[in-house]
């Protein structure tokens, strides 16, 4: 059910001091940077081969980015996933009895069980032409791999 991580969202309090830790770091470069008035934070894409690192620096404490970093500090905010039937995926994980707001055939919000909830706090799948990902957003890199695992075995996965 769950592929290649495709994204990794972290959210920062300087996105240009982010952007020279990544850069400098890791030999990536900035492809976009954007800002979101909507959903309230400035943001810079880093590609990574198949996938992207995204940086968020919230610019609404009022709005989810916001919140996040008010309550949890910088970190993992999004794990995003290849999945390849996001459809299918929704209805059996949906049988399991996990909670998942599928309104959409190309996205799907996948709740965390409530035991995870400070550490997680929803995971989501999407599409695109070229590819569909699912995500899960986390409150740290520690905590990446086993909420990825968490989800994999709720989803049916060894």
């Amino acid at each position: 059910m769950l592929g290649d991580v495709v994204e990794l969202t972290v959210v920062v309090r300087d996105i240009e001091a982010a952007i020279e830790r990544f850069t400098s770091l890791f030999g990536l470069k900035v492809h976009h940077r954007g800002e979101s008035k909507e959903f309230g934070f400035k943001n810079a894409i880093l590609p990574t081969g198949i996938g992207h690192i995204e940086l968020l620096q919230p610019t609404d404490p009022d709005k989810p980015v916001g919140r996040f970093l008010a309550k949890h500090g910088e970190g993992v905010y999004l794990v995003g996933f290849e999945c390849q039937d996001i459809p299918g995926s929704v209805e059996r994980l949906k049988k399991a009895g996990v909670r998942v707001d599928g309104r959409r055939a190309d996205v799907a919000w996948v709740h965390p069980p409530r035991r995870c909830a400070p550490r997680c706090a929803r995971s989501c799948a999407r599409s695109s032409a070229t590819r569909r990902r699912c995500c899960a957003r986390t409150r740290g890199a520690a905590s990446t791999a086993s909420s990825a695992r968490r989800w994999a075995r709720a989803a049916g996965s060894p």
